[in-house]
């Protein structure tokens, strides 16, 4: 198989969801016994090379043109340069399907936040969620295949756009390695020392929007016993955006300031040790396509509490304590005993890890060939 992938956002120190998505496919297909002939297109912030963590190295051909224009880059740029290496399927990681004509294409839906939750919630214009429906409806019925990543998303891709089903593949995500039980002090240390995090801390990792609820988070935190606040911290771990300084408003109304840390984006090798580390992780999000930090956590075995909405409860399968997260009250208990309940602790210990394991990177990897071949089968 010759293989195209959008590689955009792949950049250096800082990617984002989609980033990493493509990351951990590109590491997972390279585990294959017979891997594709991979070929990877970027523009002039792309950073093709990822770290050897999984054991093998990705082997691939690198394409970068200059993006001036995103809609020329999608349009002129990517079609001729996938005209010229003649693949024989091509990998969007987004809804957006680009211009390409020469060979089968496959789009990937992550989820359809912008249509199911309100502008306030979204972090979008009405004008914008109506343009995306339009968009990803053309984009789907151009594609000769649309992954997502959880049944939760499938069905709305269905139901929204108007899909058939049986052109939708829930291909997941997957936790690599890397992701694991650490019983290192030092190397959390390391992890943790950059940032300015110390002592023993409940963990967020995500951004700011509002669909991610962290003022409930925020909330939550500052409604725990006094006690209990002042020997764990909160941190909120994630790239600053335009909703970071709510965040921050938040914590100075509540008197949080010296108890709540924001350090930013971590770089990917931080990650797992700084879950590792933490004495929980928890996130309140209303809309999620995947959850994959939730998932990462549970796989360094840390007690995990996610809200009960969207795909949060299919992907952490009973491993994690579901709250809901417009009940403050509930949220309040539920970290109250993530944090303190020793029975419920160990049990989400032992469960994570092994919930983990069926997102493994051969699975991933498996389930994304098996979409593509099936894309391959219709006519470009």
């Amino acid at each position: 198989m010759k293989l195209g992938i959008d590689c955009r956002d792949l950049l250096a120190g800082s990617l984002n969801g989609i980033g990493r998505f493509v990351g951990n496919l590109l590491r997972s297909v390279s585990l294959e016994d017979t891997p594709p002939r991979l070929f990877l297109y970027g523009n002039q912030r792309t950073v093709f090379k990822l770290p050897d963590t999984w054991g093998r190295p990705v082997r691939a051909e690198t394409r970068r043109t200059t993006e001036a224009a995103v809609w020329w880059w999608d349009r002129v740029s990517l079609p001729r340069m996938v005209r010229r290496d003649r693949l024989g399927v091509f990998l969007s990681p987004y809804f957006k399907a680009p211009g390409i004509r020469s060979c089968p294409m496959a789009t990937t839906i992550h989820d359809l936040l912008f249509l199911r939750m309100p502008p306030d919630v979204s972090g979008r214009s009405a004008v914008y969620c109506r343009a995306f429906r339009s968009f990803a409806t053309r984009s789907a019925r151009r594609a000769a295949a649309v992954l997502t990543v959880s049944e939760h998303s499938r069905r709305d891709i269905v139901e929204l756009l108007n899909v058939p089903e049986d052109k939708t593949h829930v291909v997941g995500n997957c936790v690599g390695p890397e992701y694991r039980p650490l019983d290192d002090p030092d190397a959390v240390a390391a992890a943790t020392a950059p940032y300015g995090i110390e002592g023993e801390y409940v963990l967020y990792v995500g951004n700011f929007g509002p669909h991610k609820n962290v003022d409930g988070l925020i909330r939550a935190y500052a409604g725990l016993p006094d006690d209990l606040r002042g020997r764990v911290r909160l941190v909120l771990a994630g790239r600053t955006d335009k909703w970071t300084p709510r965040a921050y408003e938040t914590i100075g109304r509540l008197g949080l300031s010296d108890r709540v840390r924001i350090p930013g984006h971590i770089q990917e090798g931080h990650l797992p040790a700084l879950y590792a580390g933490a004495t929980g992780f928890v996130t309140l999000s209303r809309w999620e396509g995947f959850g994959l930090p939730a998932l990462e956590a549970m796989a360094c075995g840390v007690p995990v509490m996610c809200s009960n909405r969207a795909s949060l409860p299919e992907v952490t399968g009973g491993a994690a304590l579901l709250v809901d997260p417009d009940d403050d009250a509930a949220c309040v208990d539920g970290l109250t005993r993530l944090l303190t309940d020793d029975p419920l602790r160990s049990e989400l210990r032992s469960k994570g890890p092994a919930q983990a394991q069926n997102f493994s990177p051969r699975r991933f990897a498996g389930h994304v060939l098996d979409a593509l071949n099936v894309a391959m089968g219709a006519k470009p």
